[in-house]
């Protein structure tokens, strides 16, 4: 794997080593504990990460599959790919969800979010992100373009969506950090 590629893969695999740190031996009510009646808990972040990567994740698994231009880091994106990537990093400013992305609502301090399987569909969803990190490795990921799940007429570099998406996954693992520290008090 190239210097790049590894770069990209370190937030995916930043935010698994850190998810499961955090889930080794919390009981499924800290998992759902909700700091604030509007806060999500740290299940609700993980549905909400699994939810984007269900949309996400068959349309860059397309494009790193096609027969696509080569070429060799480092890559420059231009204003709007750069100010994606700046939306979704941690400690970013939040961003308003879309609905369909929002996990279930609940006024309750206490989300209802099967706690095994929805880490077990983040796995998941990670080794297929890595995946697609390694298929697109020595591609131009400046040159290969990827339209939005979301906005269709959004179209960026696939290194932008998955140098993206890998923030947006620690900062969501970062905020399911927090709900449990909460918990804990």
């Amino acid at each position: 794997m190239t210097e790049s590629a590894t770069t990209l893969a370190a937030p995916y695999l930043d935010a698994r080593a850190r998810l499961a740190a955090l889930a080794d031996g919390l009981d499924p009510a800290a998992f759902n504990h909700k700091p604030t009646a509007k806060s999500w808990s740290a299940g609700e972040c993980v549905v909400h990460l699994n939810k984007m990567a269900a949309s996400y994740l068959p349309v860059l698994e397309a494009a790193a599959a096609r027969d696509q231009p080569r070429g060799t880091a480092p890559f420059r994106y231009g204003w709007i790919g750069r100010k994606f990537v700046d939306t979704v990093r941690p400690g970013s400013r939040p961003v308003p969800t879309m609905g369909s992305m929002k996990p279930p609502a609940t006024d309750a301090r206490q989300s209802g979010v099967a706690m095994e399987a929805a880490l077990a569909q983040f796995d998941a969803d990670t080794d297929r992100y890595l995946a697609v990190v390694e298929a697109a490795d020595g591609l131009d990921l400046a040159r290969v373009k990827v339209r939005s799940p979301f906005v269709p007429l959004l179209r960026l570099p696939l290194g932008v969506f998955l140098e993206a998406m890998g923030l947006h996954n620690v900062r969501h693992v970062g905020q399911a950090e927090r709900a449990v520290a909460d918990w804990r008090g």
